[in-house]
Order: structure tokens, then C-alpha cells, then sequence
């Protein structure tokens, strides 16, 4: 068993050579705060696949409370699972399961904790190029802030209008399953983030990943990304919108990571308490974000999704009637230019 490198010390897994005999581990593709990835050879077709684990935590192992901690990343894995089953049937902007795999798991084999159970391990398609390294949008920010390439006002449509596709049929309502009386339910994905986004192509294409923190609406939001989340109140550790999940959620995460794309900065905790603020201190804010030089309409479109929850009354289907008219003004502006 090799050991998968956790960004923290509190977080521990370890890799088979093979997960239910059919996927052979190539190497470690990524890791992040709730898991890791692993680029596979699936042995039926010979093709690659990505697959996908859960840290355990240190501590939990440490003082025999691990089962707990498994029982968690299950039932996160089956709500995932659920949420991306739906995105696939109505968007390109998720990518597909393959298989999921009920292994012994390794890491407990490793420290030698017995009886050794079952662990979880989906198995998703690989949406990248081998030889080409994955990259996110995140990296994508990165290189672009480095080089002082930032997005235009297109990119930047094309970019909302995509990320709003895998939102989108996330916050389709389907019949409810019966829970707390509703007739009517959706699905929070709860950690929309530059990282959580793969970039393919030319062209550009943008896919929505890790579903593991995705929540039925009126749920509680156990895990999500503080930078990108709705800012907690003074002297909380967490903001109070993750009490219940609601496509508002989404939205702020959505205008979060659209601000750091236009500005390739990511929001500091003052300007997210500005557009959360006041209407004075609101105002500042988008003040601020119109001198990156986004055209008006994003950047009123932008700070619309980072305000408050009581004004903040976007849905996917209002940001992409604006992203529409956002587009037709840069064609216009760019005719405009090319005719002087």
C-alpha cells in the first residue's frame, strides 16, 4: 500500500494497485480537503478513469472512532452520487460515473484495524488528455494572472453560461422523496469553487466536479469552502446559510468564483463583508470590481449574486437571460470598435 500525500496532517488514505479487480492505480491525479483522485487503466476496455476516495481523519483512527467517520464519507458519497446522476441527465458540464466499488478498504488494512471494512470508491470518466497535465480553473486564474493575460468579457460569459448549465440541472425540481412533507425538491452542490472546475480543450470547455458536499434544498451544509461561501457573522465560524441549503447558496459560490476569474484575485474577507453589507457598502464594492474592467452588466450580474440573501433573488435562469444581454453588448461594443 503507498500512502496518497493529504494537504494536512489530519487527513490520511492509502492507495490499492488495483480496486475491484477491474482498475489498475496508475497514479495520483489530485488531492484536495475531502479527498483524492486517482488516474486508473479500467482493464475491460483498456481505457483511463478517474478514481475518487475520501480521507479518513488521524484522529478517528487513532482513537477507534473511524467507523463513524467512514459511516459519513458513505452516506456523502450516496448524496453525491444522486445529485451528479442528475446533472448527467440534463448537462455536458458533469462528468459521468462508471462504476462504483465496495473494497476492503486500504487504509484500514494498512494500520492494521480489524475487521477491515468496506470502502467506498466511485469511478468517474476521464475528461482530460493523457500526457497533458488536468488543469482547473483555478490553475487557469493562476497562469492568466502570471502572464497579465486576463479573461475577456466573452471567456467570462462563456464561463458563467457553462458553470449555470451543471447549476442548473442541479436546481431542476423533481418530486420530492417524501422528506419533511415537500411535494418539490433540488439539489445544492455546496462547494462551487475555481479548484472544483476542470478546464478542457481548445475550446474552452468547463466541467463541474466533486459533488461529495452536495445536499438536498432544507438540508443543512455540513462541508463547503469558506473563501467562496457566504461570509460567517463576527465572531461565527460559519455562515448562517448553511443552516439550509437553498440554490441561493450556489449562486453566491457562483458569483465568488466569477469575481476571481474577472479580477484573478480571490475575494478578501472585507470586500465579500461589503457586497454582503449595506447598500452604501455594497455600492463600493461593485465600485471596486467595475475597475477590472468587466462590462457592466456582468459586473452588476457578478455583485447581484455576492449581496445578501434577502436581496440576492437571482436564479440560473435570470443570470443567463443577463449573461445573453451581457453578450450582445460586447459584439456591439466590438463592431463599434472595428468600424472607427
Amino acid at each position: 500500500m503507498e500512502q496518497i500525500q493529504a494537504k494536512d496532517a489530519t487527513s490520511v488514505a492509502y492507495q490499492a494497485e488495483r480496486y475491484g479487480e477491474r482498475y489498475k492505480v496508475i497514479r495520483c491525479l489530485a488531492v484536495a480537503g475531502q479527498g483524492y483522485a486517482l488516474l486508473v487503466e479500467d482493464s475491460w476496455c483498456k481505457g483511463k478513469a478517474v478514481l475518487k476516495g475520501l480521507w479518513f481523519k488521524r484522529g478517528e483512527l487513532n482513537s477507534g472512532l473511524w467507523e463513524s467517520g467512514l459511516d459519513l464519507n458513505k452516506a456523502r458519497q450516496q448524496e453525491g452520487l444522486k445529485a451528479v446522476y442528475q446533472a448527467m441527465q440534463l448537462t455536458q458540464q458533469a462528468p459521468a460515473v462508471i462504476d462504483v466499488i465496495a473494497d476492503p478498504s486500504p487504509t484500514l488494512i494498512e494500520e492494521g484495524i480489524e475487521p477491515v471494512a468496506d470502502e467506498y470508491f466511485v469511478v468517474m470518466e476521464f475528461v482530460g488528455v493523457e500526457g497533458r497535465p488536468v488543469l482547473t480553473l483555478l490553475d487557469e486564474i493562476k497562469e492568466r494572472k502570471r502572464e497579465g493575460r486576463p479573461f475577456t468579457e466573452d471567456e467570462l460569459i462563456d464561463l458563467a453560461e457553462q458553470l449555470c448549465g451543471a447549476l442548473g440541472a442541479l436546481h431542476t425540481r423533481r418530486k420530492a422523496s417524501g422528506a419533511m412533507g415537500k411535494k418539490e425538491e433540488y439539489w445544492i452542490h455546496a462547494d462551487l469553487k475555481p479548484e472544483n472546475v476542470l478546464v478542457l480543450g481548445p475550446p474552452a470547455q468547463y466541467v463541474l466536479i466533486d459533488y461529495d458536499a452536495a445536499v438536498v434544498d432544507g438540508e443543512p451544509i455540513s462541508t463547503t469552502t469558506d473563501a467562496y461561501a457566504p461570509p460567517a457573522p463576527p465572531g461565527a465560524r460559519r455562515s448562517e446559510e448553511c443552516q439550509r441549503a437553498t440554490e441561493g447558496f450556489d449562486i453566491y459560490m457562483l458569483g465568488a468564483t466569477l469575481a476571481e476569474a474577472l479580477t484573478l484575485e480571490k475575494l478578501d474577507e472585507d470586500t465579500k463583508r461589503g457586497f454582503y453589507g449595506t447598500l452604501r457598502e455594497h455600492g463600493l464594492a461593485k465600485q471596486k470590481l467595475a475597475g477590472h474592467g468587466g462590462g457592466p452588466i456582468l459586473t452588476t450580474l457578478i455583485s447581484s449574486c455576492l449581496a445578501e440573501p434577502k436581496v440576492r433573488t437571482r436564479n440560473v435562469q435570470s443570470i443567463l437571460s443577463d449573461l445573453a444581454r451581457a453578450r450582445d453588448g460586447a459584439a456591439l461594443y466590438a463592431a463599434l470598435m472595428d468600424a472607427r
